[in-house]
């Protein structure tokens, strides 16, 4: 698997698929705009389900509706769109519609999905091939690397059209943060580096008196991109089946960078989100997603009688000292179900106007998202659509975008391919190592120990017995979830 340099456009994608897709184009039988099967005076009806929800749901219903009012009725089309809640609800929704399971809904005609959900589905053979309802022009005004995440298999299909994508940067509560910069000297530079962070969350704590500096998010894409900037990925694509590729020398970064500061108390996390984390003071920093800029809060509430409005900046993603820049690549793409070809037809139209550049970009700035055509990604389109919107956006939203845009320039951005057992080892990535982190981080609290007694307690929760504990039961568990030959 090819890691994908932003700053070039790439004609050959991650083991040719993409070129292979369009190759085989022409060997599909493909549905112009002059061989509609729609009759306008018949609506056809498309379901759509989502995750998203509050402002982000708000702009994409607006969206929808805008459609139904202009395309849609010009066609006869209806977009019915509907939340299913948040990505793992949808993911399960989806799922078990796809599998006919007792009680649950019928199968809807588009639905957000991310590459392992979709390769689950297109498993099924419950996906349509898109490549029917694009032409190669169509396809080819997409960002390559963008694009190739929907070529789920060596066949060419392509099963996922790409919506909006976004990366991760560093949020950071500069209103807490400058007091200690003024004092320690540190600066935003200083976070520029894994190394840094570090050093900057160990004063953090002493000079606050022991409060956490900072959160990670996902915990799956810190792992996935920390192989990454050592060069090397975390599942080995060059054999079949794909084979887990955790040597321990990216063990030992995983264990270093992310597991020991939580046990010494530098990084903390208490629920699913790190930016309910920030609303509350547990901590000043996180790692997350560009779409989650307008998440981050504007008030941190300290006590009930406590609450103070603060500002925010991002930074980009921080990278290893002795690595490479590398950054996660992400968002849900959007997937046609397979059904009848009124309803393919319907549902790739409105997938076409969604992600035209005229509906794309402000869509995607509104929301700490990018855009997915190349047209679109120029930097001063963007700022210009930030401009048009004025003072309605949310106040990180404009700092990210304006951050990611620089990684778009100075950063690789990576995604890897879904395979069988992929989503669980996803999932064994997201709570193997946190698991633990919880149970240990609960008994030091829990212990009341004097200094001494913690600090010896916490050495004997990192030490080198302590690690290779736990890299040989992540190997074990792994080996649970990877394919067979």
């Amino acid at each position: 698997m090819q890691r994908w340099t932003t700053g070039v456009k790439q004609p050959f994608l991650a083991g040719g698929w993409l070129l292979a897709g369009l190759v085989m184009t022409g060997g599909c039988s493909q549905l112009s705009a002059d061989d509609s099967p729609l009759d306008p005076d018949q609506p056809v009806s498309v379901t759509l389900w989502h995750y998203y929800s509050g402002q982000t749901k708000e702009i994409f219903d607006d969206l929808a509706s805008d459609f139904n009012e202009t395309v849609g009725m010009e066609k006869g089309i209806v977009v019915d769109a509907r939340s299913q809640g948040d990505v793992r609800q949808l993911e399960e929704a989806v799922y078990d519609a796809a599998n006919e399971t007792m009680g649950a809904q019928q199968m809807p005609d588009v639905f957000m999905t991310y590459p392992d959900n979709a390769y689950r589905i297109d498993a099924l053979g419950k996906l349509a091939d898109l490549k029917t309802y694009f032409t190669e022009e169509e396809l080819g005004a997409f960002r390559d690397e963008f694009l190739d995440e929907g070529y789920l298999s060596e066949d060419g299909g392509l099963h996922i059209i790409p919506i909006a994508k976004s990366s991760e940067n560093l949020y950071l509560n500069q209103t807490f943060f400058e007091p200690f910069s003024e004092e320690t000297g540190y600066t935003h530079e200083d976070l520029a580096t894994w190394e840094g962070v570090l050093e900057v969350a160990e004063s953090y704590y002493g000079w606050s008196g022991g409060d956490a500096f900072m959160g990670i998010d996902s915990d799956p894409n810190f792992m996935l991109v920390t192989a990454m900037q050592q060069g090397s990925e975390l599942f080995d694509y060059s054999d079949s089946p794909v084979s887990l590729n955790m040597d321990e020398d990216i063990a030992r970064h995983i264990w270093t960078y992310y597991y020991e500061p939580y046990i010494r108390g530098h990084f903390a996390k208490s629920g699913r989100f790190s930016s309910d984390d920030a609303k509350v003071g547990l901590t000043i920093a996180y790692t997350g997603s560009t779409a989650g800029a307008v998440y981050f809060p504007m008030e941190v509430t300290l006590s009930q009688d406590d609450t103070r409005e603060i500002e925010v900046e991002t930074l980009p993603y921080p990278y290893m000292v002795d690595g490479d820049r590398v950054a996660v690549q992400q968002g849900a793409g959007m997937s046609v179900a397979k059904s009848t070809t009124e309803h393919e037809y319907a549902s790739s139209v409105f997938l076409k106007w969604l992600t035209d550049a005229e509906q794309n970009v402000p869509f995607a700035v509104s929301t700490g998202y990018f855009p997915v055509k190349d047209e679109a990604l120029d930097e001063s389109v963007l700022m210009t659509a930030l401009e048009e919107r004025g003072d309605d956006l949310h106040p990180a939203v404009p700092s990210t975008v304006t951050t990611t845009a620089g990684m778009f320039r100075d950063y690789e951005l990576y995604f890897y391919r879904p395979f069988p057992g992929s989503a669980e080892m996803r999932h064994l990535l997201e709570n193997h190592l946190f698991s633990r982190i919880e149970r240990n981080v609960v008994m030091l609290e829990e212990a009341g120990h004097s200094d001494e007694e913690h600090a010896a307690m916490i050495a004997d929760l990192t030490s080198e017995e302590a690690f290779h504990e736990w890299y040989e039961s992540f190997l074990e568990s792994a080996e649970a979830h990877m394919p067979e030959n």
